[in-house]
């Protein structure tokens, strides 16, 4: 018996629709997640459309930034932020795949992508990227796949009436492309 093979998943650029399905779940199952990616503080509070739409505008014009979809086929099942706006030689990578595709290979899939991306094709020796304390699936899937825990902000924010703190990981050029590889 064979097992079955991830399915593939290519980046595109936000659509119309996406930037309503983000709407839809910044207001839903995903507020905290994406209030990240919105700057939305408190991260308990809604957004109108046009407020989100706003945010990822803002979120585009800065530079060296790029905010896309994650897609399986026509799909969009996910979102991105690569940013090489502090510094291009240690860029922040953050993406979040919607919960009913979680545990597909999509997110293994997306993380090769952006760090393949950030190291063969942009003039990075790290790539950075957080998790909150209490966000233990992320910790896990962040260390299956190569990061290493770099540091913290201790008492960073509460949830549910309790401070949490967030964890900086970051993976190195040579670690992900393997020893031996000059860089």
């Amino acid at each position: 018996m064979t097992s079955k093979s991830p399915r593939r998943i290519a980046f595109r650029s936000l659509e119309d629709a996406d930037i309503a399905e983000l709407h839809r779940r910044q207001n839903t199952d995903c507020t905290e997640e994406l209030s990240e990616l919105l700057d939305n503080k408190p991260v308990w509070t809604p957004l109108t459309l046009g407020q989100v739409k706003e945010k990822i505008a803002e979120e585009q014009k800065k530079p060296c930034t790029a905010v896309f979809a994650i897609c399986h086929g026509e799909e969009f099942i996910g979102i991105v932020e690569w940013s090489g706006s502090w510094d291009t030689w240690a860029p922040y990578a953050w993406f979040m795949i919607w919960p009913e595709h979680r545990r597909l290979g999509y997110g293994t899939q997306a993380s090769k992508m952006l760090l393949d991306r950030s190291f063969l094709q942009n003039p990075g020796h790290v790539v950075s990227t957080v998790a909150t304390d209490w966000n233990m699936p992320a910790i896990q899937f962040l260390k299956s796949i190569g990061f290493k825990d770099s540091g913290r902000m201790r008492r960073a924010g509460l949830r549910e009436g309790r401070y949490f703190d967030i964890i900086f990981f970051d993976q190195l050029k040579s670690e992900h492309l393997g020893k031996g590889v000059r860089n």
